[in-house]
């Protein structure tokens, strides 16, 4: 879901469950691995545990890039239904620790260590 300067208060303000939110940009190249992995395997895993994943360009969101001070890019946050702000992480990583941060937004034990237990 692409999230906007028009469409922030519906997707964030009005949604009851925690949004991982990734600003990125169309020309950077570790944001395009970021949203391959989010769109390949990522986006599933959280809709299962009923986390909203929204995108944002920070080319064309000027007002949001300020609000969360996005310097550079990728940057990854969690926004909490009360608002609070969680998680803020620069740059990419790998992808376990995505699949663990939804793990942990949906308020359960490791993603990996469900699978050995």
């Amino acid at each position: 879901m692409e999230l906007t300067d028009k469409n922030y208060t519906n997707i964030i303000k009005n949604n009851k469950a925690p949004v991982f939110v990734d600003f990125y940009s169309p020309t950077c190249g570790p944001c395009q691995l970021l949203g391959t992995l989010i769109e390949e395997r990522l986006e599933t895993y959280a809709k299962e545990n009923d986390i909203t994943i929204a995108k944002c360009d920070v080319n064309h969101n000027p007002k949001l890039t300020e609000a969360f001070k996005v310097e550079s890019v990728p940057f990854t946050i969690a926004i909490m239904p009360d608002g609070k702000l969680k998680y803020p992480e620069l740059g990419l990583k790998n992808e376990t620790y995505y699949f663990e941060l939804i793990d942990k937004l949906a308020g359960k034990g490791s993603f990996f260590s469900r699978l050995f237990t």
